[in-house]
């Protein structure tokens, strides 16, 4: 317990269940030292992976299954807000919106992310 300074969450989320997130939240609170930080990124809402999805991929709102049978779901910051700022201070929590060209099939792709840092209180 307490025993991390930085704990990175690189696309983690988006695979839990919703009804995972606070048990997940919890569990992070327990490992980060306080004053350390979770650096999250994940998928955000609108984000091109999720447009692309069939209406039968669709297990729950904004919640799908890949065709590996992986799930994914697409956040809002006001979502991290809520989930996070319960146990955490929010410190950051960005949209990093990104258009990519691939030159050579000349297709457009607008790819949505979250970016977040959220800092456990010293005075837990």
């Amino acid at each position: 317990p307490e025993s991390v300074d930085i704990l990175l969450m690189i696309f983690v989320f988006s695979a839990l269940h919703p009804d995972q997130w606070s048990q997940a939240v919890d569990n992070a609170y327990k490992l980060v030292k306080p004053g350390g930080v979770i650096l999250f990124r994940d998928y955000g809402r609108n984000d091109l992976a999720q447009l692309r999805f069939k209406k039968s991929r669709l297990l729950a709102e904004n919640f799908y299954i890949r065709g590996d049978g992986t799930r994914v779901y697409f956040f809002t910051n006001e979502e991290l807000a809520t989930l996070f700022g319960k146990r955490f201070v929010v410190e950051q929590n960005a949209i990093d919106r990104r258009l990519i060209v691939n030159r050579k099939r000349e297709l457009k792709m607008y790819r949505v992310w979250l970016q977040a840092k959220f800092r456990k209180p010293i005075d837990h």
